[in-house]
């Protein structure tokens, strides 16, 4: 079995340059209302802002919002609506390679997938390994990593999406670091929620998801985020477990993000879920999120992943990384390269 190469760096533009974090107000967290962003701000040339954090147990999320008058929409089809409609196939390569899957995207739209989306089944559960948009009509080899540590079988090749999202820590293992760092963090999970197997594999916590184990902590954030007025477009959520920022992920329309809120969500509680609850928690500052953001920001950029359609980059700081999605503009008349730069889809940033 082989392993995917490394990586090169890139220069791309940063959609983290354009969001402006409006400060908290003092109501209480729960009720998630927007507060109007200091004179400071209000004068910068931002598409997004944060509205008042909700709290439940030790878990704070921090909704991101765009600023702009028409937001953004979207025709990209998510991993769960398209292997609902079976428009995505995923089996494994022709050689087996743990780290590599073959996936065609049937649909006539482009694919998104979010690094950390557990699929089940082929020789063994995985993780999809980095952020990217497949083109439409497409067959690609899309980079995983495995969740099931202790089986690789011929009970099937193929695979389907377990409609779940890999907590927090997971995510950044995938995203930022290597196929022994995400074993070691299935099995410390496994250990935390004491859903050992004899393969050691993560679907029993991707279960956890779906099955009602985290629906006190849903209902929580839901009954906040209904209260959200209308015209209040998310995009994102920054997210901390215990007062420290551990997530931010923002994406550029509302529409992609509505499709993939509920498993975010559930991928936060997952996190949060086992870290014992400290006294007397606050609620990270717009000053501690930008700092969070700003520690990412300052490092390398390295390209991640790519495809005809996207390109994907990283940044590994001292504190955070950053993950980001690129949509390249189409070529023009001719074959000709296109004179537009890529547009950022989505950005995540994760605690290291």
């Amino acid at each position: 079995m082989r392993h995917a190469t490394g990586l090169s760096a890139i220069a791309l533009t940063s959609l983290a340059a354009s969001l402006a974090i409006a400060a908290p107000s003092a109501q209480p967290p729960q009720k998630a209302v927007p507060a109007p962003p200091p004179a400071a701000e209000a004068s910068l040339s931002a598409s997004a802002k944060m509205l008042d954090p909700i709290q439940v147990e030790n878990l704070t999320l921090t909704p991101i919002v765009s600023t702009e008058a028409k937001p953004k929409d979207d025709k990209l089809l998510v991993l769960d609506e398209a292997m609902g409609k079976k428009l995505v196939r995923i089996h494994e390569v022709k050689d087996e390679d743990v780290n590599n899957l073959t996936l065609t995207n049937k649909a006539d739209q482009p694919l998104f997938l979010l690094a950390g989306e557990v699929i089940i089944g082929g020789k063994q559960d995985r993780i999809i390994g980095k952020n990217t948009i497949v083109p439409p009509k497409k067959t690609l080899t899309v980079p995983v990593f495995c969740v099931e540590h202790g089986r690789w079988d011929n009970s099937s090749k193929e695979f389907t999406t377990a409609k779940a999202l890999a907590h927090g820590r997971l995510r950044g293992k995938a995203n930022f670091d290597t196929q022994s760092d995400v074993w070691e963090e299935v099995a410390a999970k496994n250990e935390k929620r004491k859903t050992k197997s004899s393969t050691d594999t993560y679907r029993k916590v991707a279960t956890q998801q779906s099955d009602g184990t985290l629906d006190a902590w849903s209902k929580q954030v839901d009954t906040a985020l209904a209260k959200l007025p209308k015209e209040a477009h998310l995009v994102g959520f920054a997210v901390a477990v215990n007062g420290k920022v551990a997530t931010v992920d923002v994406f550029d329309s509302p529409a992609l993000f509505k499709k993939l809120q509920t498993k975010l969500v559930r991928s936060y509680i997952t996190d949060a879920i086992d870290v014992t609850k400290a006294k007397d928690i606050k609620p990270p500052t717009a000053a501690d999120v930008k700092a969070f953001i700003a520690d990412a920001e300052k490092a390398q950029e390295e390209r991640a992943y790519e495809t005809d359609y996207a390109s994907s980059d990283m940044k590994k700081g001292d504190k955070a990384a950053k993950a980001r999605v690129m949509l390249k503009a189409a070529p023009v008349a001719g074959g000709a390269p296109a004179a537009a730069p890529p547009k950022p889809v989505y950005e995540s940033y994760q605690a290291r």
